[in-house]
């Protein structure tokens, strides 16, 4: 959750909220939205002065936005730049497909049925978020260099990360990489389901 937070404030100054809310609509496959896991990850980074705030008064209520520092900066780009392992993920569901064989013929057919229909909802779900962030990503393209070239140290900080001047460059390159992970769940989420498909017919 910390180094997620960290990549979501490189991007720009952002709210709790703000925060829940991309979470909750972009990356709710990868990450949990939960309020007091962020509030909690939010604490430890302060503590760690990775990052800061600054607050606010907006229709009458105290807000606080926050913003990634150097240090925070620094920690982020290691935690990128350190290749993913994959081999880190686990799924304990999968344990209940070890032991089916433990129950009736009849049941397992419904199990498996269950879990493919679960598996096509995941699915379309996904389908629909990629949609969803490739419409957002093209309308809040200006808005998005514009910040950038109107703050100063958020300008600096990503051409520094990216190692490019080019910030229309930089964000196509950001949004790439975004599609292509809600791809990699789209094409698994396939997978699964015509492996199931098969694994059912020889059950």
């Amino acid at each position: 959750m910390d180094d997620l937070l960290l990549g979501l404030l490189m991007l720009q100054r952002l709210t709790i909220y703000e925060l829940k809310n991309i979470i909750s609509k972009r990356l709710w496959g990868i990450c949990s939205d939960s309020t007091g896991g962020i509030q909690a990850a939010i604490k430890k980074l302060l503590k760690a002065e990775m990052i800061t705030y600054s607050e606010y008064v907006e229709k009458s209520v105290n807000k606080k936005k926050y913003s990634i520092t150097d240090k925070g900066r620094k920690q982020f780009l290691a935690w990128v730049q350190t290749p993913a392992d994959l081999t880190k993920t686990s799924n304990m569901e999968l344990s209940k497909l070890f032991f089916m064989g433990l129950v009736p013929n009849e049941m397992r057919h419904t199990l498996v049925d269950e879990l493919i229909k679960n598996t096509e909802k995941e699915l379309m779900r996904h389908k629909e978020l990629q949609s969803a962030i490739n419409s957002s990503i093209a309308n809040a393209k200006d808005d998005f260099i514009a910040f950038w070239e109107n703050d100063a140290e958020y300008h600096a900080g990503i051409q520094n990360a990216a190692g490019n001047t080019n910030n229309a460059q930089n964000l196509d390159n950001i949004a790439d990489f975004q599609m292509a992970t809600i791809q990699f769940i789209i094409d698994a989420k396939q997978f699964e389901i015509e492996w199931f498909k098969k694994f059912k017919e020889n059950i």
